[in-house]
């Protein structure tokens, strides 16, 4: 019975929760959360976006009234030059009548709680950094840095980016000569950014709040390969974030394994980010109001000084692990895509994990290869349109501008509806739990 299988998941952020949540709806109940924080909570005070291949698994669980309350739906972009001139828009506005739910975006620590809140407190053990993985026909055996030992069937990494699980693994592969070269390369650093989400502001004093969608607002400098990204949000709050790509050149040779490296690297800290944030406050928002208005009323812990970085793995998996979300495929944020897919990943990996009949690690190696077989194609075009979406918003020259220029104006809307057809189509739900009517005129795959 699939209730008898022992998991170890270790990362206890927003992939590895709602992994633990589909488990327990699957009668999977043996199952720990090993966090290596000390803490059970988000490190970044930043927002999230979930669409419509998302949120039918939310309202299958039960999950989706809560989230309707922390969050504001997404009508879509508006772009603008650093002298707020227009450059264009994208309409969002028809995602609930064809996919039967508009784009919704949150504060990532609101929707942490939630998902933290449909986890029992006696599954999760902190303070649990993974320093070794053993695995043989029988098990695994993961290993903390505080001596601590737990053995079972199968050992999920959903311990991000620079996840250790998948290091230790690899680390394995590699001496085997098993592990392909591509994924013994460094992630690939591509921008640095700072980011924040304000206090509950006055709806008087910035209007924007109050409106039932939020809509995008995007600066583009003419100048500099930066922006400025602002949306409004439950809770009467205004997101805001601003960076963007790094000198191509500078990072050819820089093995940057760990967060920290990334940071020393970049000299990535507190006094640079207040130097590019001290850049910006004077400068005019669609709000009628200047960022620093933005930026002093958020609290200090809410601001995050972060290094974005993208690689799809081609290994996810060997004996009795396997990896899920960034740890496989790290996601730039442009497009909202990075906690969509790692819910996905869960969610097809639960779904096989409920008919499994026997424990065996031949039945655990084909069920990760099916796993592998149905996510990976989503997921690297997943990394790749962010990617896209990310150099149509930063780069900058003649050809840049009327790339934008065509396709935010001149285009017909049906072309946007059509390229958001092919990716709100994948709209999947748990196999064992009662169905969800599919309310969208464009309907789900499955």
């Amino acid at each position: 019975m699939p209730s008898e299988v022992k998991i170890t998941i270790v990362g206890g952020g927003i992939g590895g929760l709602t992994l633990a949540i589909m488990l327990q709806a699957a009668g999977i109940n043996n199952y720990i959360v090993l966090e290596r924080s000390s803490v059970l909570k988000t490190t970044l005070g930043s927002t999230i976006a979930l669409n419509a291949c998302s949120l039918r698994l939310m309202e299958q669980l039960g999950l989706w009234p809560e989230i309707q309350k922390i969050s504001k739906p997404i009508a879509g972009f508006n772009l603008h030059h650093d002298d707020l001139s227009p450059i264009g828009s994208i309409d969002f506005s028809f995602g609930e009548r064809h996919y039967g739910y508009y784009g919704y975006v949150m504060a990532r620590p609101a929707l942490f709680e939630v998902l933290k809140g449909h986890v029992p407190k006696d599954k999760v053990f902190l303070k649990k950094s993974v320093v070794d993985v053993i695995e043989d026909d029988s098990g695994v055996l993961c290993r903390c840095s505080d001596g601590t030992e737990y053995r079972s069937d199968i050992l999920v990494g959903a311990d991000g980016a620079y996840s250790n699980v998948r290091e230790r693994m690899y680390c394995r592969l590699l001496a085997q000569n098993r592990l392909p070269a591509k994924d013994a390369e460094p992630l690939k650093i591509t921008h640095l950014s700072v980011l924040g989400v304000s206090k509950a502001l006055d709806p008087d004093m910035f209007p924007a709040v109050r409106e039932k969608f939020s809509k995008f607002e995007l600066t583009l400098f003419r100048n500099s390969q930066y922006s400025i990204w602002l949306s409004p949000i439950g809770g009467n709050k205004i997101s805001w974030c601003y960076g963007g790509e790094i000198e191509k050149d500078s990072s050819k040779n820089a093995r940057l394994n760990t967060p920290a490296q990334v940071k020393a690297h970049w000299n990535w800290g507190p006094s640079k980010a207040q130097r590019l944030l001290d850049n910006i406050r004077e400068h005019p928002t669609p709000y009628g109001c200047t960022v620093g208005d933005i930026i002093s009323t958020t609290p200090k812990h809410l601001i995050s000084s972060v290094a974005l970085e993208e690689k799809f793995f081609e290994t996810w998996h060997s004996k009795r692990i396997v990896l899920l979300g960034d740890a496989c495929h790290k996601v730039l944020p442009f497009a909202g895509q990075g906690a969509v897919h790692a819910m996905l990943d869960g969610l097809c990996l639960v779904n096989l994990l409920h008919d499994l009949t026997s424990f065996t690690t031949p039945d655990f190696e084909h069920i990760f290869q099916t796993y592998h077989r149905q996510r990976s194609g989503p997921a690297r075009k997943a990394v790749l349109g962010s990617r896209l979406f990310g150099h149509f918003v930063d780069s900058k020259g003649y050809l840049a501008r009327w790339i934008r220029k065509i396709s935010l104006n001149l285009l017909p809307h049906w072309c946007t509806r059509t390229l958001v057809d092919l990716v709100m189509r994948d709209r999947p739900q748990l196999s064992f739990l009662p169905i969800v009517e599919d309310r969208g005129l464009c309907k789900a795959w499955c």
